[in-house]
Formats: C-alpha cells, structure tokens, sequence
C-alpha cells in the first residue's frame, strides 16, 4: 500500500521540478529584471527643499509627501502623491520627480505607466542613464531583449554613474 503513495509523490516532485525549471527558462527576463530592479535612486535622493523649491505650498506639500512616501518605500502611497502632483504640474521643475514617480509606478506593477514617466526625463540631464536603465528593465520584464539591449547601450555610450552596471547586465541578457 506504501508502495503507491511513495510512486505518486515522486511523480508529483517530478513534475513540479520539470513545471519550475520550465517557467525559469521562459522567464529570462522577468528574472533578470527582479535581480536588478529597485525603486531606490541609484545616485540617492536629492533634498526635499529643491524638490519643492519655487511651487506653490499645496504643491510642494504634495511633492514632499510623494517623496517621504518613497523613501518610506510605500510606493502605492508615493505613486498616488506623484500622480496628484504631475496632474498640476505636467512640466515637473526637475527630472527626479519623474524618475521617483516611474520607479513607483514599476514598483506597483503599472510598467507602461513607469515607462511614460521615465521617457519625459530630459535625454541630456543628469538623471538620464538612470531612467534608460530601468526602461531597460521594463524591457527585459516583457521580455523585449533587443529594446533592452538598445538602452544598455545607450547608457554604455554615456559618462555614466559606475553603479549602473550596464555591461554587466548587457552580457546576461539571452541572445535571441
């Protein structure tokens, strides 16, 4: 009688063995993407107080909150204020607002919204490598190698931030 049971569970570990390596190598890109995303600025955060330097209080007090949410890493919370925020300010004052406010966005899942934001940051600003990496990551998540590719690169052509490690990732990525 054990001699079934015993059959059935090693056929069960088989197939959920066979069923998880399946779906790892499937899923090249969305496990790339959950080892290198994080919503974290990689050059860190700037002061609130140039945040919110030069807009109206209520605005500011918004912006200030959007940004103690994400540091807070509470990127619903964050995602919401940016969204109150840019809705009155299409044209945000500095790029960081949209680069939080996309990395947000991707940290909650809403991909094609984080990409919107991240591709209003100014190509020549200082937060331009940053925003092409993680449009890189949306890239890979979807499993779009070649469009990743292309922003790897791109920040390869860059000075760029050291700790973006672009080469790295750009020699991981499967070949298609």
């Amino acid at each position: 009688m054990k001699t079934p049971s015993i059959l059935l569970f090693l056929g069960f570990v088989l197939c959920s063995v066979f069923a998880v390596s399946s779906y790892r190598a499937e899923q090249p890109g969305v496990r790339l993407f959950g080892t290198y995303f994080s919503a974290t600025p990689i050059q860190g955060y700037t002061t609130q107080r140039s945040l919110s330097a030069g807009i109206a209080e209520e605005d500011a007090s918004i912006i200030r909150q959007a940004y103690a949410y994400h540091q807070s890493a509470d990127y619903d919370l964050a995602l919401m204020s940016f969204r109150a925020y840019l809705e009155s300010n299409p044209v945000p004052a500095n790029d960081e607002t949209l680069l939080l406010a996309g990395t947000s966005a991707i940290a909650t899942g809403n991909y094609a919204e984080g990409a919107e934001y991240l591709d209003q940051v100014e190509a020549d600003g200082a937060l331009a490598a940053e925003a092409w990496w993680h449009l890189a990551l949306i890239d890979l998540r979807e499993g779009n190698f070649a469009a990743a590719r292309d922003e790897l690169k791109r920040i390869t052509q860059q000075r760029i931030p050291k700790r973006i490690p672009a080469m790295e990732l750009l020699d991981k990525i499967p070949q298609q």
